[in-house]
């Protein structure tokens, strides 16, 4: 795209050169054949010389004006059937043409405002983070999981991320970017970041294969944890899958736990997992029991502060606790579907309950109004679980 635009410019200077030389060259001959008189008007000027009589005006100059003329009219009886069929592409080209400029604009405010905690191309980070009570007194200073991007449009329709990037997301170290919300990026730099996340999502194979990884390291802990002797990384490998295959069935005594893994999955700085939202300091560290009094030991004002008091699955922190979540979907596929598609703003869910859209959807979603620029097609993004593991999630949810 650098090189057609430099090649455009090119060409654009090429010309200007031309008609600027053909200029000059023209004001010389005129003032070259201005030079030739001598003062004798009556022989040189034009208005006094005898001209072509009607004979030859009338037959070969009028034959060739017309002859010319047709020629003419030919070329744009030609070219105008040829333009027709071709502006079409030309306004598709524009399109994609400024699609990639936003992209590359995209990028640079990228790197400059987000990838110091989201990573670079979006991969996920850490942002340092001062945690203060409600006084404004120091609490602890915390390293922040800031979520991969990857898939943020597989959660999000395009409305919710541009008023997240407006407004930033109160309680955690998200700011407002936006104008709007008072930050400082115009409302074309907001718009440039999210046709820059277009282009660093992820497709479903990537997408899968994220938080498999997850869930596959959190089925090796359980399994290691079960079998002191399973000490080799083969055997821990296999033990993992074959409890996976188990614990995914329904019926499973471990089913909860399979819901529970996929709940709490660390993959992509919990991009993809319900904790990062639902389970209090989940996002400073604390992960589990043990990283939660680790963490709590490091910053014992957390707890006089309330902020973190111990480790709460499921509790609440940005989002609701989900404890009795089962009197606010009445049955598991109504709260499945719901967690498949997410809230949106203003339209209820469960229980006269109004949507903030905050919450991800995690089934995958295609907006017919969201272009891909590069087929010409609608926008598919990635499904981020499948149904059974929506399922599974729920069923966890519900035993709180």
């Amino acid at each position: 795209m650098i090189l057609a635009a430099s090649t455009q410019r090119t060409i654009g200077w090429v010309l200007a050169i031309v008609v600027m030389v053909g200029f000059v060259v023209y004001l010389l001959f005129s003032f070259r054949i201005g030079k030739r008189e001598l003062g004798s008007e009556v022989e040189l000027a034009a208005n006094r010389k005898p001209y072509l009589d009607d004979d030859e005006l009338e037959t070969f100059r009028l034959d060739r004006a017309l002859v010319w003329s047709l020629v003419t009219l030919t070329a744009v009886s030609m070219i105008l059937p040829v333009y027709w069929l071709m502006e079409p592409t030309r306004q598709e080209n524009a399109i994609v043409d400024w699609v990639h400029r936003f992209e590359k604009r995209g990028a640079s405010n990228f790197e400059e405002a987000c990838s110091s905690c989201h990573g670079p191309d979006g991969v996920g980070g850490v942002a340092a983070f001062t945690l203060v009570d409600a006084e404004g007194a120091f609490v602890a200073q915390v390293e922040w999981k800031a979520p991969a991007l990857t898939s943020v449009l597989s959660q999000f329709d395009e409305a919710e991320v541009r008023h997240i990037l407006n407004y930033g997301r109160p309680g955690t170290p998200m700011p407002a970017w936006g104008l709007p919300g008072g930050g400082p990026m115009t409302t074309q730099q907001v718009e440039q970041l999210i046709v820059y996340l277009r282009s660093i999502q992820l497709d479903q194979r990537a997408t899968t294969a994220q938080i498999d990884a997850g869930i596959v390291a959190g089925a090796r802990t359980i399994v290691t944890a079960a079998d002191a002797e399973l000490t080799d990384a083969v055997d821990i490998e296999a033990a993992a899958e074959a409890w996976l295959e188990r614990a995914s069935d329904p019926t499973s005594a471990d089913y909860l736990r399979y819901g529970e893994l996929i709940f709490n999955n660390p993959a992509a700085q919990g991009a993809n997992s319900c904790a990062r939202c639902h389970t209090p300091g989940f996002s400073l560290g604390a992960a589990d029991e043990d990283s939660t009094a680790a963490l709590l030991e490091t910053w014992p004002r957390l707890v006089e502060s309330g902020i973190l008091t111990g480790w709460q699955p499921a509790q609440g922190h940005v989002g609701p606790s989900l404890e009795g979540v089962e009197t606010h979907f009445p049955t598991a596929a109504h709260q499945e579907e719901f967690v498949r598609t997410g809230s949106e703003l203003g339209v209820g869910f469960g229980n006269a309950r109004s949507g903030t859209g905050m919450m991800p959807g995690f089934g995958g979603r295609v907006d017919p109004d969201v272009v891909d620029y590069d087929t010409g097609g609608d926008a598919v993004y990635s499904r981020v679980l499948t149904p059974e593991q929506i399922a599974a999630v729920v069923a966890y949810a519900r035993s709180r």
